[in-house]
């Protein structure tokens, strides 16, 4: 029989992790010696569960050297990385050990032991840090700065302020970001101070802006027009980082006016249009805090980028806010869009001056401005508009006439239920069909009876409208007239009428619905099964089994997903049987939607070796919620599947269950 150290050479990884495996619960020197070996594997499997036994079989002490001593493998990515990991995982156990090995000339083992000890944060190690901060290798200088930043402990300041101060840009740069992350006060004027070295000012920008403090506004704001365009930009996102952080924007806007008076505008303009997306944001952000009738027709301009709009508005309403007259002068433009835009804008304002440009604009002869306008005037909340929006409910187009009932939601309190009822009567098929709907939004109780009759209406958009308006009224008497429009004739209204009714769960329902699972209508099968899956009534699910083998595959989907909310064993039973399907779709659905069930580890497992990606994906979906379960089988095949893997999809999803 071959020794356990001559197997670990074996070519065969799963010979190698079972000689590995063997070694656990049996602790001794002998097998310590094996494991650090195990460690240089070129299986990560096998590093990997020799760190397992490691942690949980040893103390410390018994194999901290042989960890350490793994550092200084230079032709081993794998064994060092492993070790570092090991390390890390021991994390404040290892802290004074790491600090003995420090005292070696290997500089990148000196640098493997910062990071790891800038990863516990552990105070004991702030000294060996502040020496690190002397070393003769410059990685290993800045390494150190880099964490002591992370650490955040004041007591480093004076250190990081000295390097900042030093001249050496190696490690003042670093040093600029720690004293940013630290957030100590103290080192505000020494930061303002390294401004005049021009390599410094983009950290040293990034820190002033963490600090935020308006002292030093004055300083960065002439860094606007500097030399260099980078540091233009940094200083344009960091005047924006102050106003995130709760700087006034009057005293933003006086800082920049104080300095480059008119010319600002034109400055922030030019950045506004830069190549950088984040920049160009901040620059409109930044125009808009400026509350200077100047930068409107930029503004204006730039709206016309689809991907700033939104940004574009917000700054326009920043400028309005205070003075929502300054933004009449944008209506007068030829351009739809912009006519559009600026409706968008003015309505967010809801401001009385807007009142009759907006009632004008109900009138315009783009659909899109009517039905703006409209929102927008019902904002303002003056029930004066009322009658003049009533007008666009028989609008030529729907989105106008959805506009105008939107809209008049908002002014219930300006329009009569009566008068409403009555227009279910017009001649105008319409009218008659917004008349429901904004009876259903203002769910008028009353108007339910008249609605309901109006199941008999010969125009199918009627109906559609009153499947709507009785699901948003939700009465026992409204799900009554919705069971009725289940036996309509446009299988549309079935499909409507039964999904309402599944999100209403009413009393009954299931019973209705149930006569549905035969409509000759795929669309309508479909929407029976998922409105029953809505309700998870467990008496329905031998009939929903029935549809299993329907010869619509979207019908078979949405049988297999409501039987999995519905549940029972008896659901559990059907979804299992599906798995065997020849369909792949079918087989995938019947995968994730045994996901809620127990004791199903045994039965999706098998499916980590189908030949299509996507099942082998809808597997690893389902069973990743149970790597941690006990006795681990999942993750031991989960780590088999990242080992033969293929598709980058799968494995990737493979590797973050595994990382969790």
């Amino acid at each position: 029989m071959q020794k356990p150290e001559n197997l670990l050479d074996s070519e065969d990884v799963e010979v190698r992790r079972e000689v590995v495996e063997s070694l656990r619960g049996a602790a001794s020197d002998a097998s310590i010696g094996l494991l650090l070996k195990a460690m240089k594997d070129v299986s990560w499997r096998v590093r990997k569960t020799a760190v397992d036994i490691l942690l949980n079989d040893y103390p410390v002490e018994a194999y901290i050297n042989g960890l350490i001593a793994l550092l200084y493998i230079d032709d081993n990515a794998g064994a060092r990385n492993s070790a570092i990991e090991t390390l890390i995982k021991l994390d404040k156990k290892t802290t004074t050990f790491l600090m003995e090995a420090f005292n070696t000339q290997n500089r990148d083992v000196r640098k493997f032991i910062i990071d790891v000890l800038g990863e516990f944060r552990d105070k004991r190690s702030l000294p060996l840090m502040l020496d690190a901060l002397k070393d003769e290798d410059d990685n290993v200088r800045a390494t150190a700065v880099e964490h002591l930043g992370k650490i955040g402990e004041p007591a480093v300041v004076n250190a990081l302020i000295k390097i900042l101060e030093s001249g050496d840009l190696w490690t003042s740069y670093p040093a600029a970001d720690a004293l940013g992350r630290i957030g100590d006060r103290k080192a505000i004027p020494s930061l303002v101070k390294a401004l005049s070295t021009k390599t410094l000012r983009e950290p040293v920008l990034k820190a002033l802006g963490r600090f935020s403090a308006p002292e030093t506004l004055k300083n960065i704001v002439p860094l606007l027009e500097d030399s260099s365009k980078t540091i233009q930009e940094e200083a344009i996102k960091t005047i924006r980082n102050f106003y995130h952080n709760g700087v006034k924007e009057e005293f933003i806007a006086e800082e920049m006016k104080k300095f480059f008076v008119d010319r600002i505008i034109d400055i922030l303009v030019a950045h506004a249009w830069s190549a950088k997306a984040d920049m160009r944001i901040s620059a409109i952000l930044l125009l808009g805090l400026m509350r200077d009738e100047r930068a409107l027709a930029p503004l204006l301009e730039l709206s016309l980028e689809e991907d700033l709009a939104e940004d574009v508005k917000r700054a326009l309403v920043f400028i309005g806010k205070d003075k929502p007259e300054v933004i009449l002068s944008l209506f007068d433009t030829v351009s739809p869009y912009q006519q559009r835009f600026i409706c968008d804008v003015a309505g967010e304002l809801a401001s009385p001056v807007f009142y009759d440009v907006f009632e004008g604009l109900m009138k315009d002869e783009d659909g899109h401005v009517r039905a703006l306008a409209a929102i927008a005037i019902s904002r303002i909340g003056d029930l004066r508009a009322v009658e003049q929006i009533k007008k666009l409910l028989s609008d030529e187009y729907e989105d106008v006439q959805e506009a105008a009932v939107a809209a008049l939601s908002s002014l219930k309190a300006g329009l009569s239920s009566d008068e409403l009822i009555k227009l279910i009567g017009s001649r105008n098929p319409v009218l008659r069909k917004n008349a429901v709907l904004l009876l259903g939004e203002i769910g008028a109780v009353k108007a339910v009876p008249a609605i309901g009759f109006a199941l008999k209406d010969d125009n199918i958009k009627v109906r559609h409208a009153v499947v709507k308006a009785l699901s948003m009224i939700k009465t026992d008497e409204s799900i009554k007239y919705l069971t009725l429009a289940l036996t309509d004739e446009n299988a549309d209204i079935r499909v409507s009428a039964a999904l309402s009714l599944g999100l209403i769960k009413g009393k009954g329902v299931s019973e209705s619905l149930l006569i549905l699972l035969t409509d000759p209508d795929d669309a309508v099968r479909a929407a029976a099964v998922k409105a029953l899956g809505e309700l998870g009534d467990k008496a329905t699910v031998r009939q929903l089994m029935k549809l299993l083998s329907d010869p619509n595959g979207f019908v078979v989907t949405t049988a297999i997903e409501s039987l999995s909310r519905i549940g029972g064993e008896t659901a559990r039973g059907a979804l299992v049987e599906m798995l065997s399907s020849h369909d792949k779709e079918i087989r995938r659905t019947a995968i994730k939607s045994l996901a809620p069930f127990n004791a199903i580890e045994g039965i999706i497992l098998p499916y980590f070796n189908d030949s299509d990606w996507a099942t082998r994906m809808a597997a690893v979906e389902v069973l990743c919620a149970r790597v941690s379960a006990a006795g681990g089988s999942v993750r031991v095949e989960l780590e088999k599947l990242l080992d033969k893997e293929e598709d980058p999809v799968v494995r990737k999803a493979v590797e973050e269950c595994l990382n969790a």
